[in-house]
């Protein structure tokens, strides 16, 4: 069983980061026209579907054109907004009746189990 339906019939929603244009490739040919940034959000994942999408936040490319992000996480100190897009989302989850079930290795990667 895949960890995306184990977290649908278990009712864990997760926050993961996620390339921008993983879903929407015109991002990522923004990004580029728009001064060599790379365009990340947060999403909050039920069962493998996105159900929560933070703001997007930019981050540099590196030299060469490989995406920092490829080989290094964005963190606040190089990618402004960040912490705020990470805060309106951790905000939305939990103002629609989720409560925090735990984390896993990333500081986002937030659990989340609906209160019944």
């Amino acid at each position: 069983m895949s960890t995306a339906t184990r977290n649908e019939l278990d009712g864990t929603l997760t926050i993961e980061l996620e390339d921008a244009a993983t879903r929407r490739a015109w991002v990522s040919t923004l990004g580029l026209l728009a001064g060599m940034m790379q365009q990340w959000h947060f999403v909050g994942l039920l069962g493998g579907e996105v159900r929560y999408e933070s703001d997007t936040f930019s981050a540099p490319y590196s030299w060469g054109h490989l995406p920092l992000g490829r080989t290094m996480l964005p963190r606040e100190e190089w990618a402004p907004g960040m912490d705020e897009a990470l805060d309106g989302l951790r905000h939305e989850i939990t103002a629609d009746g989720w409560l925090t079930a735990g984390h896993g290795e990333q500081a986002w990667q937030d659990h989340y189990r609906l209160n019944t």
